[in-house]
């Protein structure tokens, strides 16, 4: 009898996984989608989603799914998703967008749709339509100048403008974190938050308008694939941006 318990015991997780991970059906709230997957040895994208999928619903403001297939940019589902967080790096030849999904999430935001990106998705695949950043505002990019920059360190956010609804409610805060700079840009970044770096201070966060949709892009967030790697989403400063960010981007 103690055998067959303890064998219950163990297989109970993977017949009922965490109810942290289910999604939720929150009827009246914001319908989100996160797109993630990519660079299965750089980032560790599955637990990050997981994590920011349960804290966003934990608001009861929101309604999530989960995908890691790039096909679905071109489907009919998307006319009920309100917010599309991409939480991904897609240069990898398994995962890169191809033109017709580019096309349709670029359509998809232009339509009045909000847009959020997390620091991989930032990383600009060489064959990326040019609207992609446009879509953006800045990138990391080795193609062209300035050639990007890559440092992990610890860093002080300042706020650059701390009555915006994204960082309402922050104080500066401090974290640990991949920072790009030497961004390629286009346009001026209207910056949220910075860090200082060299002398310079460095846009971490910004907000920009395409077509009539809202984009919120954030150059942080950065977490390897290793399992004690830490996680900046789990920062109460970084995570409340996060989620603020979503909140923003659905109005």
């Amino acid at each position: 009898m103690r055998i067959r318990l303890a064998f219950v015991a163990m297989a109970l997780p993977f017949v009922f996984p965490s109810l942290g991970l289910a999604q939720r059906a929150v009827p009246e709230g914001k319908k989100v989608l996160i797109l993630t997957g990519g660079q299965r040895n750089h980032h560790a994208y599955r637990r990050q989603t997981h994590y920011l999928q349960e804290k966003l619903e934990d608001t009861g403001r929101f309604e999530v799914s989960v995908s890691e297939e790039a096909a679905v940019l071109e489907t009919d589902a998307m006319r009920k998703y309100d917010v599309l967080v991409m939480n991904a790096d897609r240069r990898d030849d398994e995962h890169r967008l191809t033109e017709g999904q580019q096309q349709a999430l670029l359509r998809w935001v232009a339509s009045g749709k909000g847009f959020v990106s997390i620091h991989g998705f930032s990383c600009a695949a060489p064959d990326w339509n040019p609207q992609m950043r446009e879509l953006l505002g800045g990138v990391l990019s080795h193609v062209g100048v300035p050639d990007t920059k890559v440092r992990h360190g610890h860093y002080e956010v300042t706020l650059a403008k701390p009555d915006h609804p994204i960082v309402a409610g922050l104080e500066n805060f401090e974290v640990d974190d991949e920072l790009y700079y030497y961004l390629q840009t286009v346009g001026p970044l209207d910056a949220l938050a910075t860090v200082a770096l060299e002398g310079e201070d460095w846009p971490i966060a910004w907000t920009r308008a395409y077509g009539q949709g809202k984009v919120f892009v954030t150059v942080f967030g950065h977490c390897s694939w290793r399992p004690d790697s830490a996680d900046p989403q789990e920062d109460p400063s970084f995570l409340r941006m996060l989620i603020q960010a979503v909140a923003w981007a659905a109005e």
